[in-house]
């Protein structure tokens, strides 16, 4: 988790570690890698070169080659056109069958952003369940492609909150009520051949905050709470065999979380949770 400079995070009220993750950031030369065979070509336009036993390409903006037959030729900007055939090494097909998206999300909110989710609720048979939520920029990327991300998130503004009050009695079910405050959020999944991701997010908001007040009696189930907030938050699941990322998170805000739970005669068990989270950043590969 890349941390860069930022402001103060606090929590009050019954705190745990909440899984936040954060932002992907700017761009970068990878390096190139090395070329299985006898001759190659290079592309400098393109986002990945497809090599084959009798010639490889090599690009000079990814620095990703791969190997097939004969090599196919990397014409388009950016990603893969070319056919892997011939009578070399069959290796892996990344040309003209495989296909690439390409995004570009920039993302800029300049304003409060607010919510207020009050809940009364009593005499209830099964469970009570609720979630409030605030957040300046969110962005998600699902593909089944090779994948190219280019994620530009910026929040100011007075604050970014939201305030959840709740009160629950004679309830037969469990009680389950969530909060989450943020001023970025991205989030990629992908199953390709390669991910390149350059992202950069930027939380200069007043007070990004979360409130939660729960009042819960005679609950014959569980009682759930949690709050968080995090200024920046990035995360990503994939399984390519190459991938590439380059995240950048700053935060310039104070962070604040804040949860109050009074709970009475509750059969099951109860869980509260309160977390402030400056940046956060996961990463799964696999």
């Amino acid at each position: 988790m890349l941390m860069l400079p930022m402001a103060q995070a606090s929590a009050e009220g019954s705190s745990s570690y909440a899984n936040f993750t954060g932002g992907v950031g700017g761009a970068g030369d990878i390096g190139t890698l090395h070329v299985v065979d006898s001759s190659a070509t290079s592309d400098r336009a393109s986002g990945i070169a497809s090599s084959g036993g009798g010639s490889a390409t090599t690009d000079h903006t990814s620095g990703l080659t791969t190997s097939g037959g004969t090599a196919g030729s990397t014409t388009n900007s950016p990603g893969l056109t070319g056919a892997s055939t011939g009578s070399g090494d069959s290796g892996s097909d990344n040309g003209g069958n495989a296909s690439e998206s390409d995004i570009i999300n920039n993302q800029v909110n300049l304003n409060t952003v607010w919510n207020n989710t009050n809940v009364e609720a009593d005499n209830v048979n099964g469970d009570v369940n609720g979630a409030a939520a605030a957040t300046a920029n969110a962005f998600q990327a699902i593909t089944f492609n090779n994948t190219v991300v280019n994620n530009n998130q910026y929040a100011s503004g007075a604050a970014v909150g939201s305030d959840l009050n709740a009160m629950t009695t004679n309830v037969n079910g469990s009680v389950n009520l969530s909060n989450t405050v943020a001023c970025n959020s991205a989030d990629v999944s992908t199953d390709p051949a390669y991910t390149v991701v350059n992202s950069k997010q930027e939380c200069a908001v007043g007070d990004p905050s979360q409130a939660t007040n729960v009042f819960a009696a005679q609950v014959q189930g569980d009682v759930n709470i949690a709050g968080a907030v995090a200024a920046n938050v990035y995360t990503e699941d994939t399984n390519a065999k190459y991938n590439y990322v380059n995240t950048n998170q700053i935060n310039e805000s104070a962070v604040n979380s804040t949860t109050n739970v009074q709970t009475y005669n509750v059969g099951g068990t109860v869980n509260v949770s309160s977390s402030a989270v400056g940046n956060t950043a996961q990463i799964v590969h696999y």
